[in-house]
């Protein structure tokens, strides 16, 4: 709007509805052929007004709530008695249909706004005359809501059956790498976190790829009767949030472990000099912060000793955990290599429909898998999502068989 008038015009379009509204609250019926500035200004004013109407009843709701609270906790402090909070606070979730669409509850809640003074003012200066059952509209609305999820969730993506819980563990193996910074000598309760793309053994050959990140059972634990079955993907599989990290370089071990274990273990972390415990998220949206360095906050903190994730540790939390976008070129060659895509291996003369290159045929850096494991990416990273697209995303594009141009990637890096 600035300099508005000097060079600078406004040009409003609207839907036919709105056009209509807008002629109906001109006052001129002579004047409503063409509209003008002020037309359009007094429509906003009067939609607003219509809107602090519409939703008057349940800040008048809310007032009343507040004031019931405030006089119990003023009551408590001087009598103690948490009976008096309970029932100020507590109200009835359920209600029958009497009660939702009987008349009566209107004179209550009146009743209950004329006990406030001050709400009974403020709403008449607001010209409020009528005022609705909020607790019915609440309601209705809560119905559709759940209408509309349920038949999205029977279009899209299907939630898992009920299943119960597994009891959470926190091993003695896991208190001593903390303590020592080491691993404990053939421990079956601390396993490859890439288990369940059966990529451990191909990686473990490679010295560049390795050592893998490394989970607890707890991690990879969620229901009961998974103990021990890590190696499958199933609906259960628990989101990468908390990693443990020792050493540095080529010598980092990192080890994925669940909340439970983080809230458990932390007064040990905090006194520990050997690990640190790091926050991680996978990079979901185009302009979202990586966390892929493990830099962005750790417990303790050490700003003497400056200490990143190698690079092959990167690349393998990535994709376990659903990244879909990617930090830099490098990055992306990375995977690619990985992978054994065709973006790795120029002028080969055969790959595969989802751009996978045979041993025989490729023509760049060496990958350590011989056969394709884009089906198991595909997988994982479906279920990461729940149903959700990601085909336009980074790494949807590359597990399509789609290679990314570094056009594409400046744009989102620029």
């Amino acid at each position: 709007m600035r300099q508005l008038g000097k060079g600078h015009s406004v040009m409003f379009f609207a839907p036919r509805e709105v056009d209509h509204r807008i002629r109906s609250l001109i006052p001129n019926e002579t004047s409503r052929g063409r509209i003008r500035v002020l037309d359009v200004l007094r429509w906003a004013v009067h939609e607003t007004c219509e809107d602090i109407t519409h939703r008057l009843p349940y800040w008048a709701q809310q007032g009343c709530d507040h004031y019931k609270r405030f006089a119990a906790y003023e009551e408590y402090r001087s009598v103690g008695d948490l009976e008096v909070l309970r029932r100020a606070w507590l109200q009835p979730e359920p209600q029958t249909l009497e009660e939702m669409y009987w008349n009566a509850p209107r004179a209550t809640m009146d009743l209950e706004i004329n006990s406030v003074p001050a709400l009974c003012e403020r709403i008449e200066r607001l010209g409020g005359a009528k005022l609705v059952n909020v607790r019915m509209a609440e309601e209705q609305e809560r119905e559709v809501n759940h209408e509309v999820e349920h038949n999205t969730n029977r279009r899209g993506h299907l939630r898992p059956r009920m299943a119960q819980p597994a009891q959470h563990l926190v091993h003695a193996d896991v208190q001593e790498f903390i303590e020592t910074g080491k691993l404990p000598e053939s421990s079956t309760h601390i396993s490859p976190l890439l288990a369940p793309l059966n990529m451990v053994k191909a990686l473990d050959t490679t010295t560049e790829w390795s050592p893998s990140p490394l989970a607890t059972v707890d991690f990879t634990t969620a229901v009961l009767g998974s103990r021990g079955s890590g190696a499958n993907l199933t609906e259960y599989l628990r989101p990468l949030n908390w990693i443990l990290s020792s050493g540095s370089g080529k010598k980092s071990i990192v080890i994925a472990i669940s909340p439970y274990e983080a809230n458990e273990l932390l007064p040990l972390i905090r006194e520990s000099n050997k690990v640190r415990l790091h926050i991680y998220a996978p990079r979901v949206t185009p302009f979202m912060r990586s966390f892929s360095d493990l830099t962005f906050y750790s417990i303790p903190e050490s700003p003497a000793q400056q200490w990143s994730a190698p690079a092959h540790i990167r690349t393998e939390l990535n994709l376990f955990a659903g990244q879909l976008y990617f930090d830099s070129t490098d990055d992306y060659a990375r995977v690619c290599v990985l992978l054994a895509l065709s973006a790795a291996h120029p002028g080969t003369k055969y790959s595969d429909r989802d751009g996978f290159v045979p041993p025989e045929y490729r023509t760049g850096k060496d990958s350590p898998f011989a056969t394709s494991r884009i089906p198991l990416l595909k997988k994982l990273i479906g279920l990461r999502r729940k149903g959700m697209d990601y085909y336009r995303t980074h790494l949807g594009q590359i597990l399509n068989g789609k290679p990314l141009d570094e056009e594409t990637l400046w744009d989102l890096w620029a």
